[in-house]
């Protein structure tokens, strides 16, 4: 990964409402974390073997559900802005659909990010209830992307 892409990742995080991104190319692991000021640390990764996904999957808390939903809904914001896929690959089916049953740390969906895909998981296990964004959508930081509810309630 070049200097100018890790720039660019920086000044990204630093625009956006998300606290921490984290990524591995080519068996270098850029961390980005905003505490103030973003500031980045660049290292082999330490345990995750060169290509794993583990060292992809972006997580995020969940934001309050809108009001016309149950206090248990969660909704799974975009932890930056990019490019909104449901699939893995275009001939692939969606990762999720409204109805699945999901668990924490799950794959839901992938964001295209300056030419980097990110991963991002589910942070609670429970049933997909909505989908807010369509396949190849631009969507913003923050953005609710799914609104997920506990497992009962389907």
């Amino acid at each position: 990964m070049d200097l100018a892409k890790i720039e660019q990742l920086v000044d990204l995080v630093s625009r956006s409402r998300i606290a921490e991104l984290e990524l591995t190319q080519d068996g270098t692991r850029v961390r980005i974390v905003k505490d103030g000021a973003a500031r980045a640390d660049i290292s082999a990764p330490p345990t995750a073997p060169r290509g794993s996904d583990e060292s992809r999957i972006t997580r995020h808390e969940p934001l309050p559900s809108p009001a016309e939903s149950s206090v248990e809904d969660a909704v799974v914001p975009a932890p930056m802005h990019g490019v909104f896929y449901r699939a893995a690959s275009p001939d692939e089916p969606p990762l999720v659909e409204v109805g699945s049953r999901i668990e924490a740390e799950q794959k839901i969906c992938i964001i295209e990010a300056m030419k980097t895909f990110i991963d991002v998981a589910a942070e609670t296990s429970g049933v997909v209830l909505a989908i807010l964004a369509e396949n190849g959508d631009e969507i913003e930081a923050g953005q609710a992307l799914f609104r997920i509810g506990p497992a009962d309630s389907r």
